[in-house]
């Protein structure tokens, strides 16, 4: 790491890397480095450059990473506002907001990018590439990605407190992050000209099962048995099917004594509410099992016909919500 008092700028010398250049007479080596400049509040650039001496190609780096630097808006001036993923040719990086003390969790050049930016806590992590060329641009497209809550504020034509209140920028989770890169991606003409790269066949191949038209061949184990023929059949659920309870003369008798119902009031809410049956399994159907011990008043949703002769011979009431 560098100091450059004049400009108050730190210079972070990434890699350096011999590099050859083929031409008639043989070969000619050189020297290629990547360079990281920052003001340590929030500016950062990445350059490189190419030389036949070490120093030469570091100068020419920093000059070049001074021309690219970008401004990143920072949350308290120590973490980024909010988790984001950035992308550049192979390389992939997740960058997480973190809380005070946590310090830079990073590794490689990700590291120096950002002591370089300012950032004291932040978690990363580069699940693409290694090239530090990718990895650093897929970080400064993080960057590039991530927003304060002023510009969101800005754009939705809202207030800030508005914006922080709707989302807690620190609780996002990496599983719940979803890269705006592909969120909105078209499907693939297919068919449409060689040119196109999905073309004549489509991206299916020549001949074989796979280039045929409506064949499946989900589940297929390679010839043998199929999981599916295996196992045995075990019929359905109906999700249609009609819930129904049975309660029958002995019962209303028993639930009459213990729970000191009013035979002249019994109700299918009551027996319900008195936890008695339970309403998610079914509404009461009244069956003409036992014999009744006094005329009763009943009010069930169904009653077999001689359940209904039963309590009118006994003198008693029936009255049937349902049909």
């Amino acid at each position: 790491m560098f100091e450059n008092d004049k400009n108050d700028l730190s210079e972070h010398l990434v890699t350096i890397n011999r590099v050859a250049k083929v031409v008639k007479g043989g070969r000619r080596f050189g020297f290629a480095a990547i360079m990281i400049v920052g003001d340590n509040k929030g500016r950062v650039g990445i350059g490189t450059g190419k030389a036949k001496e070490v120093p030469e190609a570091v100068r020419k780096a920093t000059e070049n990473a001074k021309t690219k630097m970008i401004r990143v808006h920072l949350k308290e001036n120590r973490t980024i506002h909010h988790d984001t993923v950035g992308r550049f040719g192979a390389g992939k990086v997740i960058l997480r907001a973190a809380a005070p003390g946590t310090g830079i969790i990073a590794g490689g050049p990700m590291r120096a990018l950002f002591e370089s930016l300012g950032i004291k806590d932040v978690v990363a992590k580069s699940t693409g590439t290694s090239n530090p060329h990718n990895m650093l641009k897929a970080t400064l497209n993080a960057f590039k990605m991530s927003e304060s809550p002023k510009s969101v504020a800005a754009k939705r034509s809202k207030k800030i407190t508005e914006i922080n209140n709707k989302q807690n920028w620190l609780n996002m989770k990496i599983n719940e992050l979803k890269s705006t890169l592909t969120s909105n991606k078209k499907n693939k003409r297919r068919g449409r000209g060689a040119g196109s790269g999905l073309g004549k066949t489509s991206g299916r191949g020549v001949k074989g099962q796979k280039s045929r038209s409506g064949v499946s061949i989900n589940g297929f184990e390679g010839g043998q048995m199929p999981l599916y023929r295996r196992l045995p059949k075990r019929g359905f659920k109906n999700p249609f099917k009609l819930k129904i309870q049975n309660i029958s003369f002995e019962m209303i008798n028993k639930i009459i004594k213990k729970y000191k119902i009013n035979p002249e009031q019994i109700s299918e809410n009551e027996l319900f509410d008195k936890k008695i049956f339970k309403k998610s399994k079914g509404n009461l159907k009244l069956l003409n099992v036992g014999e009744l011990e006094k005329p009763i008043n009943l009010q069930v949703s169904y009653a077999s016909k001689k359940a209904i002769e039963a309590i009118e011979k006994f003198g008693g009431k029936i009255k049937l919500t349902k049909k």
